[in-house]
């Protein structure tokens, strides 16, 4: 596989984050990395983008809030109107 340029580099960059390319892929993206500004700032803000997402997706709703919304998706799904 050739070395990722900037535009294989940003298609990648999440499962870059996630640990999702082979080893060689991740090589490749990470040397990248080293030597462009452009595809280091992306890198950089996809990145704490995933940190907010994650620190905020791992709170448990309050068990009222879960209830009503399971409770909609079970009368959407008998057929009741949305």
């Amino acid at each position: 596989m050739p070395e990722f340029d900037c535009q294989e580099t940003k298609r990648h960059v999440h499962e870059y984050l996630h640990n999702e390319l082979s080893e060689q892929e991740l090589a490749d993206i990470t040397a990248h990395l080293a030597n462009c500004d452009s595809c280091e700032s992306d890198y950089d803000l996809e990145n704490t983008i995933n940190g907010v997402i994650e620190q905020h997706c791992s709170e448990v709703p309050p068990q009222q809030l879960a209830d009503t919304i399971m409770g909609r998706i079970r009368a959407i799904q008998a057929g009741e109107a949305h």
